[in-house]
């Protein structure tokens, strides 16, 4: 699996529902373990240029469904990081959520 089809299958996810980042760090360790590499560092490579592509937005649920994090750039990427050493890396639905942006539905649709 190629990040191109990682990022094909998160956005086409994100048509129909958010993702929950559980199923990004799924993806990473099927990419680890194929490239026999560090599951964490796959991990921040894949949501790192995923946020770069502009292609989904992280946020959390809230009361108005999903709600984008402020952050943008580095800075959300670094919270973004921060949140999943909090989890050890297992958030298993608890820490936050990827959504389309209307590129990454144009992106899953075309």
């Amino acid at each position: 699996m190629n990040d191109q089809d990682t990022f094909r299958e998160l956005i086409e996810l994100g048509l129909d529902d958010w993702v929950p980042i559980d199923r990004l760090l799924a993806l990473a360790e099927d990419i680890a373990e194929e490239r026999d590499a560090e599951f964490r560092s796959v991990a921040v490579e894949l949501l790192t240029q995923l946020l770069n592509s502009g292609l989904m937005n992280v946020g959390d649920l809230g009361e108005s469904g999903f709600e984008p994090w402020p952050e943008h750039g580095a800075e959300l990427q670094a919270k973004a990081v921060a949140v999943l050493e909090g989890f050890d890396w297992s958030p298993q639905l608890g820490a936050y959520w990827l959504a389309n942006t209307p590129r990454g539905d144009a992106a899953a649709s075309g």
